[in-house]
């Protein structure tokens, strides 16, 4: 715990003070990682692997096939699983056909990456269909790349808002679950859409990646806090500190969209429960791209962020693991350009499709 006038002072706190060997690193990530866990709310046993097939569609080089697989709480969970259409298949007549595509006998696997959205009403359409805006539509660019894509809807977006509820409205969650946060629910949400890549046959299951832009950008490194199955993340305008935010609440009790209601218990009383790039501290050695635009103007305190990325860099550096982290800053605003993203792409395919 910190307070907010001790890192307005000093600044981020440095993830290696006090480490001298990786003992003492282990029992550093330990306590981050349980105070993140308490913060939280913690995360549930994942439920068996199950799934429906709604509908596909066939594209000039994709399949795009609409689920819903199950998560916990009896809550399944809307998603567009996009397949590349470099894996042999005959005409999608029937549903049989869809379930012979994904657990076909292939020789060949492929990576696989779980897309994550951005604010966005329309959730996974943003980014998996022709009419996501531009910069956005990266699980569309992804399979056309060759990999296979999951891209989930987030609770409160596109499929999963709640009747007479607008989206990125959390009242109904936390009336449902007082004790926990939509966090911990987006994260179990996701990591049961990897159990389900696991399931499919055609995915190479040692080659996951976790993608997103905002919301996405945050939900893909929170993802991989806590499930080291994810073996490369991008985060695209995601990754923030408390430090000289100007919308300090944003990550506690908000009458929108509320992240983590234990967070303002410790605002109220002058102090933050950690500090963020701590939390991304717990992907390393993951190999971790991570982007920032200095005209954000949903993030707009980049100078204190961009010190919690020196010490990220630091950490991966001590660990022996300095090549698996990349960092790019740049002079734009909230957005994903294209020319960040061909690196992103890069990134990706040199961890996850390397021999």
């Amino acid at each position: 715990m910190y307070t907010l006038r001790t890192l307005e002072k000093e600044g981020a706190p440095p993830l290696l003070r006090n480490v001298n060997d990786s003992n003492d690193w282990m029992n550093k990530r330990t306590t981050i990682l349980n105070d993140w866990l308490k913060c939280i709310g913690g995360i549930p046993p994942l439920v068996k692997t199950n799934k429906k097939i709604i509908s596909w569609e066939v594209y000039a080089d994709y399949y795009l096939i609409r689920i819903r697989y199950a998560s916990v709480y009896n809550d399944w969970v809307p998603a567009n699983l996009l397949i590349p259409k470099s894996i042999e298949q005959g005409e999608l007549r029937k549903e049989s056909d869809v379930i012979n595509l994904l657990h076909a006998n292939n020789k060949n696997k492929f990576p696989a990456v779980i897309a994550l959205h951005p604010t966005s009403d329309n959730g996974k359409e943003d980014i998996s269909s022709s009419s996501g805006r531009e910069n956005r539509k990266y699980a569309l660019e992804l399979v056309k790349r060759g990999y296979i894509v999951l891209a989930p809807d987030t609770i409160t977006a596109g499929e999963r808002v709640h009747q007479n509820e607008k989206p990125f409205q959390t009242a109904s969650f936390y009336k449902s679950h007082p004790e926990w946060s939509a966090v911990a629910k987006m994260i179990v949400d996701h990591q049961q859409g990897i159990s389900l890549l696991e399931e499919l046959t055609i995915v190479e299951h040692s080659k996951i990646g976790a993608i997103g832009h905002s919301l996405g950008g945050y939900n893909s490194y929170f993802l991989a806090t806590v499930d080291k199955r994810i073996k490369a993340v991008i985060c695209s305008c995601g990754f923030s500190l408390f430090e000289q935010d100007p919308e300090i609440h944003r990550w506690g009790r908000r009458e929108w969209f509320t992240h983590l209601p234990k967070v303002s218990d410790y605002l109220d009383d002058g102090n933050v429960p950690f500090e963020f790039h701590e939390i991304a501290a717990l992907v390393a050695p993951t190999p971790f791209f991570l982007w920032m635009g200095q005209n954000d103007k949903i993030f707009p305190h980049w100078k204190p962020a961009a010190v919690g990325l020196v010490e990220l860099n630091s950490l991966y550096d001590w660990l022996g693991e300095g090549e698996k982290i990349k960092y790019l800053i740049g002079n734009s605003g909230h957005d994903f350009p294209f020319e960040i993203r061909q690196i992103a792409y890069s990134f990706l395919d040199y961890w996850l499709c390397k021999k």
